[in-house]
């Protein structure tokens, strides 16, 4: 930026980044999107551009498919209402889109949304995602008491939560179970 003061003119440099940003604590972006599953990779992309750019790639691979799973999640469980044996007999049936189509033509469906914040926290060095949908919300609790250490066999219903938890273990949701956070360290 070059900014001119009587005859003198001075060069100031706008900052790049918050890390740049004199006395700047946290910066925190709120996206909120329509329950489109076609949506989602586009909406994930951007997160991972504007927020996890300087993670190292492998880094950015498994916050990539945690978000994918869990603003999918959102989307389909929580603001479409597609419990997971409707979405398997859907797809088996090669009917995915039109359950999607009719679950999004519902007056509920079409007016809920998904609300995704991302937090940078420079003085912790590290990044928050919260994922919320205005879905009902799921039993949480049942698949946290399983203990579970391994990848379950058989109904694949909570891999997605496996996944997520085994690259982010302080995952968390609140108390209804249609908000879910986990943080990034960017040390």
């Amino acid at each position: 930026m070059i900014a001119t003061t009587g005859s003198a003119t001075q060069t100031r440099t706008l900052p790049v980044s918050l890390d740049d940003v004199a006395g700047a604590e946290r910066l925190e972006y709120v996206l909120v999107m329509d329950p489109d599953p076609n949506h989602v990779e586009s909406v994930v992309t951007w997160l991972i551009h504007e927020t996890a750019m300087g993670l190292m790639e492998p880094r950015r691979i498994h916050l990539r498919a945690a978000l994918q799973e869990l603003v999918m999640n959102a989307v389909e469980h929580g603001c479409l209402e597609i419990q997971y044996h409707d979405k398997v007999d859907a797809m088996a049936k090669d009917q995915y889109d039109e359950l999607i189509g009719r679950r999004r033509q519902d007056p509920r469906s079409r007016a809920s949304r998904v609300t995704i914040r991302a937090i940078y926290d420079k003085p912790r060095q590290i990044l928050t995602y919260k994922i919320a949908d205005e879905g009902k919300g799921f039993n949480w609790k049942a698949w946290a008491k399983s203990g579970v250490k391994v990848c379950p066999t058989g109904d694949v219903s909570g891999r997605g939560i496996f996944l997520v938890h085994s690259f982010f273990p302080d995952v968390a949701y609140n108390d209804k179970g249609n908000e879910v956070s986990f943080t990034v360290s960017l040390v």
